[in-house]
């Protein structure tokens, strides 16, 4: 699909006061929804700012380098993309564990487990020039994770910058979480995600999605977070990515995300994974 291109399938949009149910249900049947003005012009401003001026004492910072040259394309030469958020942005925090991102989060994957943890928190800077990254799920991180029912995962993409066709709104196809896993889809089934600064992108984790070209002459910006169930191992390790003593200085329910909170699976004849020294590793932050 072309940036000038528009699918005839668009995402449900919802603004304030949202009515959560449903959005619950729409994100659940059709895969993702739009949240306008999630977040306000002045946390928008800040966040900027805190990146710009990390940008600018790290030039190099956020470039592809895994050791895998396929994985390398698929995150996008000329995009910068940073994890250790909360170490890096004063701001982070208050974006990663979100009130109302974190409940919804909690509600999608509570058929599927207790608590949730943080997949990954990520800033994704997409450059001019770059071109669009093929479309993927989530859920492939974990390749016997299986499609349909609930989901394993769930995604937030909240712009710091104007999405538009042409600087790569995010290319996302409702419904397709049903579909077989090869299924390729057509034009008229992909949708793009023109928002606003400080809109968001709510989306399954299992539906196919990926960033789009950015024919401009600048950089399109956003922070891309995923929810994952808690029995899974995160994408991002969190526990080496923000230090001990910043942790040390998060809210509760932030610290359980990043890991420093046991997941109890009794609820499901399960067990308890994730313990430090037999028990609650919370008391790990503890002096």
């Amino acid at each position: 699909m072309s940036a000038t291109q528009v699918a005839e399938i668009e995402l449900c949009r919802f603004a304030r006061p949202y009515d959560w149910n449903m959005i619950d249900a729409t994100v659940h049947h059709e895969g993702g929804a739009i949240l306008e003005s999630l977040f306000c012009a002045n946390e928008v401003g800040r966040f900027n700012h805190e990146i710009d001026d990390y940008l600018a004492s790290h030039e190099d910072a956020g470039r592809p380098r895994s050791g895998s040259s396929a994985y390398d394309k698929f995150l996008g030469y000329r995009t910068v993309r940073l994890h250790g958020l909360i170490e890096k942005f004063e701001s982070a925090a208050g974006w990663i564990g979100r009130r109302e991102l974190v409940d919804w989060a909690g509600r999608a994957v509570e058929p599927v487990a207790t608590s949730i943890l943080l997949n990954t928190a990520e800033l994704i800077q997409i450059g001019p020039g770059e071109p669009e990254q093929y479309l993927h799920r989530d859920s492939d991180s974990w390749p016997m994770a299986p499609l349909g029912g609930h989901p394993l995962v769930v995604n937030v993409i909240m712009a710091l910058d104007p999405f538009t066709l042409e600087n790569g709104a995010t290319h996302v196809t409702p419904g397709s979480w049903r579909w077989d896993r090869g299924r390729k889809p057509s034009p008229d089934e992909i949708s793009r995600a023109i928002m606003e600064a400080g809109d968001a992108l709510i989306f399954r984790g299992d539906i196919v999605h990926g960033g789009g070209a950015n024919t401009t002459d600048r950089p399109r910006r956003a922070v891309s977070i995923s929810y994952c169930a808690g029995w899974l191992r995160p994408v991002e390790n969190s526990i080496l990515n923000v230090s001990k003593a910043c942790a040390k200085t998060l809210p509760k329910h932030v610290q359980g995300l990043l890991g420093y909170a046991a997941y109890d699976g009794t609820r499901d004849r399960g067990g308890l994974v994730g313990l430090f020294e037999n028990g609650d590793p919370g008391t790990f932050l503890e002096d």
